[in-house]
């Protein structure tokens, strides 16, 4: 008999905040509390006196979309029977405290790193690393999961900090403008080369329009 995994919660431990479940409509949801567009949480679901990761939610101002909860996938356990339901609590930017840096240069890096200086930073080195072509949307989404990234920070023509999940961004900043751009985004390691990889591939490219470096990463990001 398979052993049931069950997704243990201490609300204590988690960052974020909390809204309640309203009413549930197949994967549509209304929720109690206006939610900035965009930020992603977990469904918490009682389950055998217990709460348990049931689902993902996205909201939109009071309401929302549920998604399956994948991010701990393991196909030795089962998931357990536990379906969301109105009352339900949903711990929101559970993870906003741990960022990716996505920048041009190194001097735009340092900059927006100072600005997250109080938050986990995530080295670009190691999603670096994952890739073997241009940077798509799921590979960032897919890295966030291994990673546990909440939010990234891409410095384009303004500082867009983007829900790593839902890609809305859910905030921006202002941005000095560096039209000086390397590979797909720096890295911190000197000389960081893979052969054959996206910092071999997409350096050209990037340098053949001085807006396309800021123009691709827009067209990953929702607003």
């Amino acid at each position: 008999m398979k052993r049931i995994l069950i997704l243990f919660v201490l609300i204590s431990s988690l960052m974020g905040y909390e809204v309640t479940i309203k009413s549930i409509q197949n994967d549509k949801i209304s929720v109690d509390k206006y939610v900035k567009k965009g930020v992603s949480g977990i469904v918490l679901c009682p389950y055998e006196n217990k709460n348990i990761i049931c689902a993902k939610a996205t909201l939109f101002g009071t309401e929302g979309k549920l998604s399956v909860y994948d991010s701990l996938e393991n196909n030795s356990f089962a998931i357990p029977v536990a379906i969301p339901k109105p009352g339900d609590k949903i711990i929101l930017a559970k993870n906003y405290n741990r960022i990716m840096i996505i920048a041009p240069n190194q001097q735009s890096y340092l900059k927006a790193k100072e600005l997250f200086k109080n938050k986990t930073l995530i080295s670009p080195d190691i999603f670096a690393t994952f890739l073997d072509e241009n940077p798509t949307k799921s590979d960032f989404i897919n890295f966030a999961k291994k990673m546990d990234i909440g939010l990234y920070a891409f410095v384009l023509d303004k500082i867009y900090l983007v829900d790593s999940y839902s890609f809305y961004a859910i905030k921006e900043f202002s941005a000095e403008k560096n039209y000086k751009y390397t590979e797909p985004f720096f890295v911190t390691y000197p000389n960081f080369h893979i052969e054959g990889n996206v910092f071999s591939k997409v350096k050209n490219l990037f340098k053949q329009s001085i807006g396309l470096y800021a123009k691709y990463y827009k067209s990953l990001i929702k607003e």
